[in-house]
């Protein structure tokens, strides 16, 4: 760090053409800065904290985020980082420790049983990779090493971005010293803001985000403890939820390694004073629940906070030069419940990630960064409606109880064990908190870069339950493992994939040499003896990105001059703004006009907009 502090002395610094300025070493700026390394781009990456993260935040790298490790080779490395795969991750509903049982639980699999389901289950609607816990403090200091030790990754701690200004041929960065206060000028050619909820990149750009705080604040206790009796007396658990005295849920803790390190969410009115409330004491009223403290012998209190919930999404997440970009809270923020907030913010890292890279090595057009909003933006607005439906669920509770003294549900006559009952069917009917496996792999990119032909049909429903398998343009293209034993995903290689499933000449020929001329590197696969492939693929030929979701499918390809069209369309070289154009480059192939397809995600977003956002906050 000290050669690198020389460098800042308050002078004007140019940044290579072609490096990327991060914002921001959470875990969303180091992801993206290793992105960009894997696909041979170089960053600087400013952070204003001298290291990573000590507070626990995120605990589960989803299914989703996990196939994105996979494809940049550091799935094994993080699940070593993470808790064991042979234990499961069960989450309990209780009235509090004190009882003698729990109300219901949701059993969820650990990574080793939830592997076993995918190789068994091997029809499209499983995701190639487990999910992993692992706390955000250990994620954070994990991937900071691995870049550390990259050389296309400038990591500079201890130094705050302050505001980005853009103008017509150059951006520029006011970087601060933390520890001198020295203040530096950077210019490049893009900027990524992954400065987190209040990010200087946003607000120095004044770009507006909808929503807010919801009226409730938290104290978060994050400790040591080998109590284990005392905290597994009901149970091993990921999470359990807990009632407060007046029968609402009102706390939740988490075990973050299945050792000795757990974190409790008190939930409380904004006029509670939690400043008052002591560490140890609220940590045995979250496991007291409804019979008052229950106490443990805790060995160290790591740290402690006060947070407030929030549900907001920025109006644009790209700026008016269409070379700053948001992402992770820069650009969203929502409940916890659901683990979507950070594992988004993975999905942003790697969209934007491919394209500049795509953009910045010659293999795209700035058709692919136009495209970064279109298509996430939509993703971040329904999984803030799903973390506010899986929030809700627990206050649902509070109905269920009314009536009475809420104790009476752990009595042992016929009344307690008929509300014990609803109070179980209720949670097992609503128990998609982390597994709604639609919400994860089933969202759809629908924008300028992906093209939609006449004969693709209606498509299909989104249901954020439930992931349907299916190669229609824009979606996450289906897993499975071909006869051989592989994973369909590890064939499709490092950037772009045609699959082809016949060995006949449909036209392949003329996109693989659309390629070569275009300069776009693509692996053509043969899975022309894959049938269980084949009938979950749709259609003889199908191209992928880098990121696994399909660009464009066709049974046939017509001719040289129709893919040179549809490559020059998905690699965003085409201005496809101009349907007519389009349409005369590629004939048949149609997409979706860009405002016509941002218009229409919106819409179907019906049960959670932004009004409800503001609705939500009252």
């Amino acid at each position: 760090m000290c050669a690198q502090a020389e460098r800042f002395n308050g002078v004007t610094q140019a940044l290579p053409s072609g490096t990327v300025l991060i914002a921001g070493g959470g875990p969303v700026g180091l992801l993206l800065a290793r992105i960009l390394s894997f696909y041979g781009v170089k960053s600087v990456l400013f952070e204003r904290n001298l290291t990573t993260t000590k507070w626990p935040k995120m605990d589960l790298t989803n299914a989703r985020s996990m196939e994105i490790f996979r494809k940049i080779g550091l799935a094994d490395s993080l699940r070593e980082q993470g808790v064991p795969g042979d234990i499961d991750q069960n989450v309990l509903i209780s009235t509090g420790l004190s009882a003698a049982k729990v109300l219901t639980q949701w059993e969820l699999p650990g990574v080793d049983k939830f592997r076993e389901r995918i190789l068994k289950t091997n029809d499209g609607t499983q995701p190639q990779e487990p999910w992993q816990r692992v706390s955000q403090a250990i994620f954070e200091k994990w991937l900071k090493a691995i870049c550390d030790e990259d050389p296309l990754i400038d990591l500079n701690y201890g130094f705050k971005v302050e505001s980005v200004e853009e103008s017509s041929d150059i951006l520029k960065t006011i970087v601060t010293n933390v520890a001198t206060g020295t203040q530096t000028v950077w210019s490049s050619d893009y900027v990524a803001g992954c400065d987190g909820a209040s990010s200087k990149v946003r607000t120095s750009l004044s770009i507006p985000i909808d929503g807010g705080p919801i009226p409730s604040c938290a104290l978060l206790v994050h400790f040591k403890s080998r109590d284990l009796t005392r905290l597994h007396k009901q149970g091993r658990f990921w999470h359990t939820f807990l009632l407060g005295v007046s029968g609402e849920f009102e706390a939740a803790i988490i075990s973050q390694d299945e050792k000795d390190t757990w974190t409790t969410h008190l939930f409380l009115p904004l006029d509670a004073e939690p400043e008052k409330i002591d560490s140890y004491d609220a940590v045995y009223r979250v496991l007291g629940g409804l019979y008052g403290p229950y106490r443990i012998e805790i060995d160290e209190i790591l740290v402690r906070s006060i947070w407030r919930p929030n549900i907001a999404v920025a109006r644009t997440w790209v700026g008016s030069t269409g070379r700053v970009f948001l992402a992770g809270d820069a650009a969203h923020q929502n409940i916890p419940t659901g683990g979507y907030g950070m594992n988004m913010g993975i999905g942003d890292a790697f969209d934007l990630g491919w394209k500049l890279s795509s953009v910045i090595n010659g293999q795209g057009g700035t058709g692919l960064l136009k495209s970064y909003e279109l298509e996430r933006r939509p993703v971040a607005l329904r999984n803030v409606e799903q973390s506010g439906v899986h929030f809700n669920i627990h206050g649902g509770l509070k109905d269920l109880l009314s009536g009475g003294d809420p104790r009476r549900v752990d009595g042992d006559d016929e009344a307690a064990l008929a509300l014990r009952k609803r109070i179980h069917e209720y949670y097992q009917l609503h128990d998609g908190e982390n597994k709604d496996l639609g919400i994860e792999m089933g969202y759809r990119y629908n924008s300028p870069v992906v093209i939609c032909r006449e004969d693709d049909g209606v498509e299909p429903e989104f249901n954020p339950h439930k992931y349907t398998p299916t190669t229609w343009p824009g979606s996450r293209a289906p897993h499975l493992y071909l006869t051989d034993g592989t994973s369909i995903f590890d064939s499709f290689g490092k950037h772009w994939a045609l699959l082809v499933f016949t060995n006949q000449e449909v036209g392949q020929t003329h996109i693989v040499t659309a390629a070569r001329a275009a300069g776009l590197s693509l692996r053509q696969v043969d899975l022309s003896g894959e049938d269980d492939a084949k009938r979950l693929y749709e259609r003889n030929l199908v191209l992928i990105r880098p990121d696994h979701h399909v660009a464009w499918r066709a049974t046939e390809m017509l001719s040289l001059k129709v893919a040179k069209g549809v490559l020059e369309v998905i690699t965003g070289r085409l201005d496809s703004s101009s349907e007519s154009s389009i349409n005369q480059a590629t004939k048949t192939e149609k997409p979706k006009d860009v405002f016509t397809s941002t218009i229409d995600i919106d819409a179907q977003i019906s049960s959670f907009t932004l009004e409800r956002m503001a609705e939500f906050q009252q």
